[in-house]
């Protein structure tokens, strides 16, 4: 398998894994930014206000939060046809649209830190035209808004077209690029600084995890109130990007711009470390037998002592 394919290969599939075991965070996140809820979420909203999940050590409460799974574990996973389905395809354009720029910017000599970041603005552009209405259904299934991800894409085509799907595209893409710029330029700083610091040539992998995940819950908070204005628009809103940012100030002052934030945040940490290990282990799967030395047979070690950056400027896919 060519090099580039068994890339593109690999973090589809790694991006798709990702997506399944963070489904429940997107889920919570959702149904905390939707404006206008339909009764069931409304219900939902005031059932995990009205009993807590309280966590008691030694006769002392030392938490005390909402039980997002006060429905049960298969509440928070609807719309998880949806979100693979939709994942695959969209991981595999960003993926060989990435690949793409990346062989020729490198060909003709553009620098490393500019070869990512173009590639990877690229990626989130192209594929934004594939994940724009799997999410746009996905996230009207999350909220009770529809029942099933399939009776779903049917009623939005039928009552608003081909146009409803595509609810949310403009914000999508006011959100994606800027926040892949943020996270990309954050975490290239921190690893310079790092590096400078202890005089390293390269830093470890544990550390790569570190720095990637805390860039990218920065740049997941900088991009908040688009990522709110996104999903808003996305479960029915009429409104244009600026309207609705506009009417979520007035109803609950700056705050309400950043409805969602801590599942938000969360989200992306986790699915920048876990992609980065997924990665690691589908490229050494996809590798021929015949190529494969012992470090692809003992993988685990492989994954959690091999050095790289580069692995981490692929893996800036859109949260």
């Amino acid at each position: 398998m060519a090099f580039e394919v068994r890339h593109v290969c690999a973090g589809t599939a790694a991006r798709t894994m990702a997506q399944a075991i963070i489904h429940p965070i997107d889920t919570v996140k959702t149904r905390l930014q939707v404006t206008a809820p339909a009764l069931k979420l409304q219900r939902w909203q005031q059932r995990i206000k009205d009993n807590p999940l309280d966590l008691y050590v030694a006769n002392r409460r030392v938490v005390h939060t909402r039980n997002w799974l006060i429905r049960g574990p298969k509440d928070v996973y609807r719309g998880l046809t949806g979100a693979v389905l939709g994942t695959i395809p969209t991981a595999m354009l960003y993926f060989t649209t990435y690949e793409w720029c990346k062989t020729r910017l490198e060909a003709r000599g553009a620098p490393s830190a500019i070869t990512h970041l173009v590639s990877a603005s690229a990626g989130a552009v192209m594929s934004a035209f594939i994940r724009v209405p799997t999410d746009t259904i996905k996230h009207r299934v999350q909220a009770y808004m529809e029942t099933d991800v399939f009776l779903g894409a049917r009623h939005i085509l039928a009552s608003e077209g081909v146009r409803g799907l595509y609810q949310g595209l403009v914000p999508t893409l006011m959100r994606d690029v800027p926040e892949i710029a943020i996270q990309f330029a954050l975490y290239e700083k921190l690893r310079k600084v790092v590096e400078s610091r202890r005089g390293l040539a390269k830093l470890h992998t544990w550390e790569h995890l570190v720095l990637g995940g805390f860039s990218g819950a920065c740049a997941a908070t900088a991009t908040m109130p688009l990522d709110f204005a996104k999903t808003t628009i996305q479960c029915g809103s009429s409104q244009p990007v600026r309207q609705v940012l506009k009417a979520a100030v007035q109803q609950h002052g700056p705050a309400g711009l950043f409805r969602g934030m801590t599942p938000r945040v969360c989200q992306t940490a986790i699915m920048s470390a876990m992609f980065f290990t997924l990665f690691e282990f589908w490229k050494a799967q996809l590798k021929p037998h015949h190529h494969r030395g012992t470090r692809d047979r003992l993988l685990e070690p492989k994954i959690w002592h091999k050095r790289r950056t580069h692995v981490w400027k692929r893996q800036f896919v859109q949260q």
